[in-house]
């Protein structure tokens, strides 16, 4: 019984640490972008989208679906690559639009992507989603990249919302100049209970192999 106890005792703080360690990383996470995006490149990758593009969850922000993108088009093209992550964490697909597109009027970017809309799952509205959605697509640089919504297997109750949107997402995209990103059908098939982070929620490195899978996917047949 003292051993059952200890082992609790353990794993709750383990958890616990995680959790703090996850909260910290927020804005370690979000000044690491800031300073990375003041390097130079010969190809410039703009990233918008929430918490899943600043990389939180992985060990480093460099671990995130972003840096992995970032690290392949560099060992794909033998250029180096300015990344200029304007994600925030937290943000929602009017954030996007209010806050995030206007930083980048004047950014020329050979690779963009986003994965956003996670956080408007909470109170998800179908109608109010894809009007959101469709202004986004709008706003957004010819030739992005953008994907539908990951698996939502952690948490039961927004795992139907999260397809409904992702249907949205495939169905706005349609004749539009964006590529699509089936984050929903990688993230399904290559599902593992080892792949979350301390809060359950957000991807771990593990799972961050295959949100970049999904992006590299379709970026590998432009790049060059």
């Amino acid at each position: 019984m003292k051993l059952i106890l200890i082992i609790v005792v353990v794993l709750a703080v383990i958890e616990i640490v995680g959790i703090l360690w996850l909260f910290l990383s927020v804005n370690n996470y979000k000044h690491f972008w800031q300073a990375k995006a003041k390097s130079s490149g010969q190809l410039t990758y703009l990233a918008f989208g929430d918490s899943a593009a600043q990389g939180i969850g992985a060990t480093s922000p460099m671990r995130g679906y972003v840096g992995l993108v970032a690290k392949q088009l560099t060992a794909k093209t033998g250029k180096s690559v300015r990344v200029i992550n304007l994600s925030v964490t937290g943000a929602k697909i009017e954030d996007v639009i209010n806050n995030q597109l206007p930083q980048a009027k004047s950014i020329k970017a050979d690779v963009v992507t986003i994965e956003i809309g996670a956080n408007d799952i909470r109170s998800f509205d179908p109608v109010t989603f894809s009007k959101s959605f469709s202004t986004l697509l709008k706003e957004l640089p010819a030739g992005s990249y953008v994907s539908t919504m990951p698996l939502f297997n952690s948490r039961p109750g927004s795992t139907q919302p999260a397809k409904d949107a992702s249907k949205i997402v495939e169905h706005e995209l349609k004749g539009t100049s964006m590529h699509f990103v089936d984050l929903q059908k990688q993230t399904t098939e290559h599902q593992s209970i080892f792949g979350f982070a301390p809060d359950l929620f957000h991807p771990n490195n593990l799972s961050y192999k295959n949100w970049y899978q999904a992006f590299w996917n379709e970026i590998d047949k432009n790049v060059h």
